[in-house]
């Protein structure tokens, strides 16, 4: 059977755009930019950061965010999978997945709120059926106030997900870097100095006791990379794509929107792969996106 494609992208709108005492008054605006950068919007979209979305009734879920975009679609519908509660019972790690049913028909959603028995292991994904592959799909967010121990335990839940028997998509915001050649590593501790933030210095960084500074900690994102010999076996689409761009424009110069894949998973190449930086207002995040080819099974849903 031919190749077909699939539409991935993970887009960390501040807070949705919600403001207190203003409702979600810059999401119009964010979902413009959006569109302008994808016409025709991802099959399966991370929006890490969808707080209030429950607040008035789901108005913005069904009407502001899956009706608007869904219409935009080639073919099919979006399908929201909310998580209400975080991982980490942060304010912001109400994660939310749009999923094309023309291409991503859902099968079941493990909510974090819930994290009984295998659902603790599975929290925060969805199992959905792509091209006939059952496949597992998480919108990540990994707060960076909680400090390195919740990162380790975020990486911790992904590793036996991933590799070469297992067909896993992941999306969001990180708030870690890795040690791949081609990133940027910025001096952490100059960094959080020069810009009075001396209480960042352990969302994205270790005291390294040899030389007795903070430095940018790569561990945990290095333990999922198949390209660092990482135990996870997650492929990272920009490092695929050999594009390093950076997702912040906050100074720190990171790339800390990702998007992963298993090595199971029945990808034949990354097509495309871009970064594009919104208005400010919107988010200190970019907007990331790319397609991949999918090798379909043998008795696709259609």
């Amino acid at each position: 059977m031919a190749g077909l494609t699939l539409r991935v992208g993970t887009f960390n709108i501040d807070h949705l755009g919600w403001q207190r005492g203003h409702g979600h008054h810059r999401l119009d605006a964010a979902l413009d930019f959006l569109l302008e950068q994808t016409p025709i919007p991802p099959d399966i979209l991370a929006l890490p950061e969808a707080t209030h979305c429950l607040d008035d009734g789901q108005y913005v879920l069904r009407r502001r965010l899956t009706d608007v975009l869904a219409r935009h679609l080639d073919q099919g519908w979006y399908e929201p999978l909310f998580a209400s509660q975080g991982l980490s019972g942060h304010a912001n790690s109400h994660h939310l997945l749009l999923v094309n049913t023309a291409k991503v028909r859902p099968l079941g959603w493990y909510d974090p709120s819930i994290q009984l028995g295998r659902s603790r292991r599975l929290a925060g994904f969805a199992e959905v059926d792509i091209y006939g592959h059952d496949v597992l799909v998480c919108c990540e967010h990994w707060p960076g106030g909680e400090g390195r121990e919740a990162f380790n335990r975020a990486a911790n839940r992904l590793l036996t997900l991933g590799g070469p028997h297992n067909k896993t998509l992941l999306l969001g915001d990180f708030n870690a870097t890795s040690s791949w050649e081609q990133e940027h590593l910025p001096d952490w501790q100059t960094h959080c100095e020069q810009r009075g933030e001396l209480h960042k210095l352990e969302q994205k960084g270790y005291y390294n006791t040899a030389t007795g500074r903070w430095e940018i900690d790569t561990r945990q994102l290095d333990k999922l990379r198949h390209q660092a010999g990482g135990t996870g076996g997650y492929l990272d689409m920009g490092e695929e794509a050999d594009a390093p761009t950076v997702t912040t424009h906050d100074g720190s110069n990171l790339r800390i929107d990702r998007i992963f894949r298993s090595t199971g998973f029945p990808t034949t190449a990354v097509l495309t792969y871009h970064v594009r930086q919104p208005p400010r207002d919107i988010s200190d995040h970019a907007y990331v996106y790319g397609t991949y080819t999918i090798t379909p099974a043998h008795q696709p849903h259609h």
